[in-house]
């Protein structure tokens, strides 16, 4: 019995190119006219669907992004501070600090405020953000526009992906589908924040190392490829994970063209990498004396995820392993388990199963292997590096990297891993079964996805009141200079206009010190869904007790507000 695939075909542009010779060659014209109306007619079809989805993604990202009014959380508050600041003609200057990770994880000599932005967090989506602000206005809506036309783009991305790789209308488009909601990224992707920016510029250095390998002239390609990853590293700086990508191309190539050639293409690919990310590198040496400012202990042999905001302590590998063996493993196998379970939600449900099925039948594919190889080193990094980071939300925002290759790759294989489930089951060989399996998938898939939207949106608008109710005091009540200590600063700084501080992930005593070095006047103390109490324990007031019995002197026994979730307190002198 025939084996039923869903393996690439030939592209259509080569169907009827054998030229005939003798009688038969009076054919010829016959066979081009047909070849040229077919080829007309799939590029018809191509570019109809590629609007159509362009214009249901430009209303889903939309609407979307019109339901979350203001920066829900951490991430899209900075950047959206950051871009504002751009765009006032302020530079990479914020009166906020964040994380003390902005400022190599310790208080500094001379704490002041406002302080060098983007020592932790790359620049590149404030950048994007900040052109659309000085054309449109400073709003949150005008920083959102280029992140709704970016997230467009992942969706004809994906189809084009699944389009050229599997040659299939059917894995481009459905794949297309999946991008369109892909779990909780229907909210997320068009906010202000790393999503769509690192997606775009992440399979773009994917797509190009394909392209690479299937090219007849590949070194264009090659360095196209090298470009983006610089380009991503601007975002994340995880980005220069994708360096694999096409790194892998340039060896698959190596017997296409003669060793000085290949050498020169290699050498060309790196400086168009370092085009991209070599200025701001200057620039980090320049102000912060490294490159990279926070590659260091607190983010690479942490214990546990707050660590990292520490600055009472100094995590070295000396302590990392310490902690014991059965403690890192344990973390380990958290880590992967976390991180399989998001890709199930990112991947629709049961479309993981295929996605995993796809990974071993494809494993081989020449053209694949720059997809496969990143993916398979992001993996490795985020549960074995990145440890306690990636559940955290690094695993999701790096995912639009490979998604836009994972959700076709998924659908690609869901006939022959039918197809092999019908061996126990017969029923599932037929094309109906199977078509029902794939329509049912996805539309379990946007249910998951509008579902967890929804639950998000909900969560971010209680959170929402609760800190706009906060904010009203402190507008009334509070200096506009006064300095406010509060686990999310630049959240904050957009509703009040208050300089802050983060509080370091310590006891009351170094928090203390904090609260004295930059002047603070502030506590505000909010709890997130189902917490009775916040991390470092400041719910409490002065009645509160750190880890070492001892009470935050700096805090009043009653606050001077409190709302549902946030209580504010005045510093006592």
């Amino acid at each position: 019995m025939r084996r039923c695939t869903d393996t690439p075909r030939k592209s259509y542009q080569y169907l009827g190119s054998v030229t005939r010779t003798g009688p038969a060659s009076r054919l010829q014209p016959i066979l081009d006219a047909v070849t040229s109306h077919r080829t007309a007619r799939l590029v018809s079809v191509h570019r109809r669907d590629l609007l159509v989805l362009a214009l249901m993604a430009l209303i889903l990202r939309t609407g979307a992004a019109l339901l979350v009014s203001h920066p829900p959380y951490t991430d899209p508050a900075y950047y959206t501070l950051v871009a504002q600041q751009l765009a006032g003609g302020h530079g990479f200057n914020v009166p906020v600090l964040w994380s003390f990770l902005e400022v190599g994880g310790r208080l500094p000599l001379d704490p002041t405020l406002p302080v060098a932005s983007n020592g932790h967090w790359m620049p590149l989506t404030s950048v994007v953000a900040a052109g659309s602000m000085l054309l449109f206005g400073t709003s949150w809506f005008a920083g959102e526009i280029p992140m709704i036309l970016l997230s467009v783009v992942l969706v004809l991305l994906t189809y084009q992906v699944g389009s050229e790789l599997w040659a299939s209308r059917r894995v481009a488009f459905s794949g297309a589908i999946l991008a369109l909601f892909a779990g909780p990224m229907l909210v997320y992707a068009p906010m202000v924040d790393a999503f769509a920016v690192f997606g775009v510029a992440g399979t773009m250095a994917i797509y190009a190392a394909t392209r690479t390998v299937r090219a007849s002239q590949p070194g264009p390609w090659l360095v196209a490829s090298g470009l983006f990853v610089g380009l991503a590293t601007l975002v994340r700086v995880d980005g220069l994970l994708l360096a694999v990508a096409p790194l892998a191309a340039w060896l698959l190539t190596l017997r296409r063209r003669s060793v000085g050639a290949h050498i020169g293409w290699g050498i060309a690919t790196f400086g168009a990498f370092a085009l991209a990310v070599f200025p701001w590198m200057a620039r980090n040496v320049g102000t912060f004396g490294s490159p990279f400012p926070s590659a260091r202990g607190h983010t690479l042999w942490i214990t546990a995820y707050n660590q990292q905001f520490s600055i009472g302590t100094d995590p070295s590998p000396a302590s990392y392993f310490a902690s014991g063996l059965p403690a890192i493993i344990g973390s380990k196998l958290v880590s992967l388990g976390a991180i399989t379970g998001r890709t199930a939600v990112l991947m629709g449900g049961i479309f993981i199963l295929f996605f995993a099925v796809g990974l071993w039948r494809e494993r081989g594919r020449r053209e694949l292997t720059p997809f496969l190889a990143y993916f398979w080193v992001m993996l490795i990094a985020m549960v074995v590096v990145f440890t306690f980071h990636a559940p955290m939300g690094a695993f999701q925002h790096s995912a639009w990297a490979w998604l836009p290759f994972a959700f076709p790759l998924a659908v690609a294989a869901l006939t022959p891993a039918a197809n092999w489930a019908g061996r126990y089951w017969r029923f599932l060989r037929g094309r109906g079964p199977q078509r029902f399996l794939l329509l049912a998938g996805l539309a379990g898939a946007v249910v998951l996805s509008v579902v967890g939207s929804a639950s998000l949106v909900l969560s971010w608008r209680e959170q929402e009141a609760s800190l706009e109710a906060g904010a009203a005091f402190l507008r009334t009540h509070a200096g506009s200079s006064d300095r406010v200590l509060t686990y999310d600063p630049a959240r904050l700084y957009l509703l009040t206009g208050n300089p802050g501080v983060a509080p370091p992930f310590d006891p009351f005593a170094v928090v203390s010190d904090v609260v004295k070095a930059y002047d603070v006047r502030w506590v505000v103390v909010m709890l997130s869904d189902d917490e009775t109490r916040d991390p470092l324990g400041l719910w409490e007031g002065a009645t509160s007790t750190d880890i070492m019995g001892n009470h935050p002197e700096f805090l009043p026994p009653d606050p001077g507000f409190e709302a549902p979730g946030i209580r504010i307190y005045r510093v006592t002198n």
